[in-house]
């Protein structure tokens, strides 16, 4: 179980750097438009990633699912307060780990 969870913080990492490389080197990535496009895309795709492998996993489980949503919504009010997408794919992934221990799933 701990293995999924040290995939999703690695993918949080990846979306938060993604987030913060176009920002520490702007006038550099400004030169090169495709570096720039790719980042943004990217970090699309693994936000997209880190959602579809929180909240399905086969065999179906209302116990995940119910701890996924929760988590997600620990997720949309940390943005909400804090506007930060990295710190709130953290809150999410560290609520998940948290209810999944205590529903010992």
């Amino acid at each position: 179980m701990i293995e999924y969870y040290i995939a999703i913080i690695l993918v949080a990492i990846g979306t938060y750097l993604t987030r913060f490389l176009p920002i520490r080197f702007s006038e550099k990535f400004r030169r090169l438009k495709s570096i720039d496009e790719y980042l943004t895309y990217s970090s699309i795709a693994l936000i997209s990633a880190l959602l579809a492998t929180s909240l399905v996993s086969l065999p179906v489980n209302p116990k995940n699912i119910c701890v996924s949503i929760t988590a997600l919504v620990f997720v949309f009010l940390s943005y909400k307060k804090w506007e930060n997408l990295g710190i709130s794919v953290v809150i999410g992934v560290a609520s998940h780990l948290l209810l999944s221990l205590v529903i010992k799933i």
